[in-house]
């Protein structure tokens, strides 16, 4: 938007919703874009994404200006219930814990799951956890290490962040394990604990709702919560705040639980799935 339509310069996807019609691989992929509707605040953008001939992906995009909106405000007075636990950033970046949270160790299944390996997530101490609060409500503080190398939020990366939690469905499967007890022994390549569910997102929609700052933030809370797990079929919300509890962006997923079998037995391994 800023060099094909430079005289509008929209750089910024302000609502995004993408629908899935065939699972992804690894290797090249091909995107269409086509200008649907090209307006001086907002446009709306058409994208479609291919591998070796296959409709995959097809989704709209709003573009705006972030940092060049204006328009009516109002206070809403939201916060999240039940309220987030206290966090101390500094003794979480320096001991990877604090009274409240603690890092996660490492991704639970690598291989199946090679995304979530670039994200540093602290989930809260099981005995810290609330009595009363459902499993279907996991709160964590995250940060960005592509590569395991240092990195910062932006607004770029959102689309990562929203998609990058442990799943919901697990803290009900593991009961008697946690979350945090399944790190315990990070996994080989040759013998990593398989999953046993897939989850197969249907469609996705992404509302931002602020502009981080252009060098990037260290720290952000995500919060993911569904509403009903029912006869295979599950909604997520996920809630992304800044270090100041102010909402960054609000996503909502659709998606399958499958046997993880779906995703691995019929696929040949250099077509690993991502």
């Amino acid at each position: 938007m800023c060099t094909t339509h430079a005289s509008r310069c929209q750089p910024d996807p302000i609502n995004l919703h993408l629908q899935f019609l065939q699972r992804t691989v690894v290797g090249p992929a091909a995107f269409k874009v086509k200008d649907v509707k090209l307006g001086s605040r907002i446009s709306n953008l058409h994208i479609a994404l291919s591998q070796e001939g296959r409709g995959v992906v097809e989704g709209y995009i709003t573009m705006s200006n972030l940092a060049k909106e204006n328009g009516l405000s109002l206070p809403t007075h939201f916060q999240l219930h039940p309220p987030v636990l206290p966090v101390d950033l500094a003794l979480l970046s320096s001991q990877g814990e604090d009274l409240n949270w603690v890092r996660r160790r490492v991704e639970a299944f690598p291989i199946f799951r090679r995304a979530g390996m670039h994200i540093e997530i602290h989930l809260e101490k099981p005995e810290r956890r609330p009595q009363g609060r459902p499993r279907s409500i996991l709160d964590q503080w995250v940060r960005f290490t592509p590569y395991s190398k240092p990195g910062k939020w932006t607004n770029d990366a959102l689309g990562y962040l929203i998609d990058m939690f442990p799943q919901i469905v697990e803290s009900y499967i593991n009961a008697d394990r946690g979350e945090l007890d399944l790190q315990e022994n990070p996994a080989t390549e040759q013998d990593e604990p398989r999953p046993k569910l897939w989850y197969p997102t249907m469609s996705l929609n992404l509302d931002v709702k602020g502009l981080l700052p252009p060098e990037g933030v260290e720290w952000v809370f995500v919060r993911a919560q569904a509403k009903v797990i029912n006869r295979g079929r599950m909604d997520l919300l996920i809630t992304v705040l800044d270090t100041e509890h102010h909402i960054v962006a609000l996503s909502t997923h659709s998606a399958l639980i499958l046997d993880a079998l779906r995703n691995t037995a019929t696929g040949q391994k250099k077509r690993a799935k991502m």
